[in-house]
């Protein structure tokens, strides 16, 4: 059995890592995770003796099967399955740790933390609240998401962002007058923000396909601004809403954010959706290949400099609607992280 000792024990590693990586409260506790992978003897990659082995073990139970014993098939295509899925889930788990401590590294560096239950129960609470996440005629799923509070000059913004991906499906024609049915996924991403100072309103650069009810479409004195934009909501609050300022702070918006939306719902949270994957990304620390590098990196911590920018127009936008409110409690100094 020493045969499958290196293997056995690095799988144990890893599955410890995890659980820590899990729990890491701080960029040291990831260190300390990236240290035991560093001092693990035999290195980190597999052996894949088991796998071998039933390989092996599939071609032999192929020989009296290619000589009529027809049961010997299904023998040997178990062991040949079971070959593939052991290999294919230990170099899963193995390229997805690197990728697991990166996130939780971004996290720790950016005071975000997960905010919790499953992303079932999110995107429901989420699409029961906005109507931009109608999309995806197939399916429709959140990968990620991060909450966070954004402290601005004036006022503390609790967000979420999320990371969602959508599929369409429609039948295709084909040469021989078949039809197929294709698949197109994409991907979209939003902030939702406790925003009390603006309801029902809705600023679109990209509608949902699908829509619960035909919106009827507030015009602005300003005809970029309605070429731009599909606006719409109760004829007082997006009289109030637009003001010449604001529609400027939004055409500016649309100029740095790709197909972006402003939903503010009654119950007094905005979602700003968008197609800009790089707001929350941040750069590579490499992967175990150079785990010195990647120790480094991690240590360093990871910045995610195209989130706080765009939190920071949410603030300014706050900034031009928030006359009729008293200000939110500003974070104090001695509130635990």
């Amino acid at each position: 059995m020493q045969f499958f000792k290196h293997d056995a024990e690095l799988v144990r590693l890893l599955a410890t890592c995890e659980a820590e990586v899990a729990r890491a409260r701080t960029n040291d506790d990831l260190l300390q995770v990236i240290g035991r992978l560093q001092s693990f003897k035999g290195g980190l990659k597999f052996d894949h003796a088991q796998p071998l082995v039933l390989v092996m073990l599939a071609i032999v139970s192929a020989i009296p099967a290619m000589a009529g014993v027809v049961v010997m098939w299904f023998i040997a295509a178990c062991f040949g399955v079971a070959s593939l899925i052991i290999w294919m889930s230990r170099k899963a788990t193995f390229d997805e740790m690197p990728k697991r401590i990166a996130r939780k590294c971004s996290f720790l560096s950016n005071g975000l933390w997960d905010p919790g239950g499953t992303a079932e129960e999110r995107f429901t609470q989420l699409s029961g609240e906005f109507e931009d996440y109608e999309r995806g005629n197939d399916s429709r799923r959140i990968v990620d998401s991060a909450g966070g509070t954004y402290q601005g000059s004036r006022h503390q913004l609790p967000f979420v962002f999320h990371h969602l991906r959508y599929v369409n499906s429609h039948y295709k024609s084909k040469s021989d007058g078949e039809s197929e049915r294709v698949y197109e996924s994409f991907d979209r991403f939003s902030l939702v923000v406790d925003f009390p100072w603006v309801t029902g309103v809705m600023v679109c650069s990209d509608l949902p396909k699908k829509k619960r009810t035909k919106p009827k479409v507030f015009e602005t004195t300003s005809d970029d601004f309605n070429r731009n934009f599909i606006f719409t909501g109760d004829d007082l609050a997006c009289a109030k809403f637009a003001t010449p300022t604001t529609l400027a702070f939004l055409l500016r918006l649309c100029r740095q954010l790709k197909k972006v939306n402003l939903e503010f719902s009654s119950e007094g949270r905005l979602c700003l959706s968008f197609d800009d994957a790089e707001v929350m990304a941040y750069k590579d620390p490499g992967t175990f290949e150079d785990l010195s590098g990647f120790y480094a990196n991690i240590k360093r911590g990871l910045e995610l400099p195209g989130l706080f920018p765009v939190l920071a127009l949410v603030h300014e936008l706050a900034e031009l609607h928030d006359n009729n409110f008293d200000l939110p409690m500003k974070v104090a100094d001695e509130m635990e992280q």
